[in-house]
């Protein structure tokens, strides 16, 4: 089977993008408090965090028929559901560091950073493949 020219964006390059940003969502969520509000620049933290996790995995879920495993997307669908089920009162908070800290520090939020873990492991063979089909070194 011959390659596609490089210039051409495949099905897997499509894959490959959707699952590039999702991933990056899911080392977000998974970070502390602290490390969510430094990278999301203090601004709108739990409701950025929460739509581009579910934007970004449920367009993974759409684009993935082969790549991932039927235990993996139901991982992936269980963070997801429990991310859209975050109370809407931590999204309704001023724009200032503390009212965005205080936010992130919603108990809430504890077990979705450790599920965000679980994934992030559960999908290391498949972030190997992507971040190889995308040129990207990870340490």
């Amino acid at each position: 089977m011959s390659e596609a020219p490089k210039n051409i964006v495949t099905d897997e390059d499509i894959y490959a993008n959707n699952y590039h940003y999702f991933y990056n969502s899911l080392l977000i969520l998974s970070e502390d408090s602290e490390a969510q509000c430094q990278v999301m620049g203090f601004y709108n933290v739990a409701w950025e965090i929460r739509d581009d996790m579910l934007n970004s995995g449920y367009t993974v879920l759409n684009t993935s028929p082969l790549q991932l495993s039927d235990d993996q997307k139901n991982c992936i669908r269980r963070l997801l559901e429990r991310v859209a089920d975050i109370p809407k009162s931590i999204f309704n908070v001023l724009n200032s560091k503390d009212a965005q800290l205080r936010a992130m520090n919603d108990p809430a939020w504890v077990p979705l950073r450790e599920e965000a873990k679980q994934v992030i492991s559960i999908l290391t063979a498949e972030t190997d493949r992507v971040n190889a089909i995308l040129d990207i070194e990870h340490s």
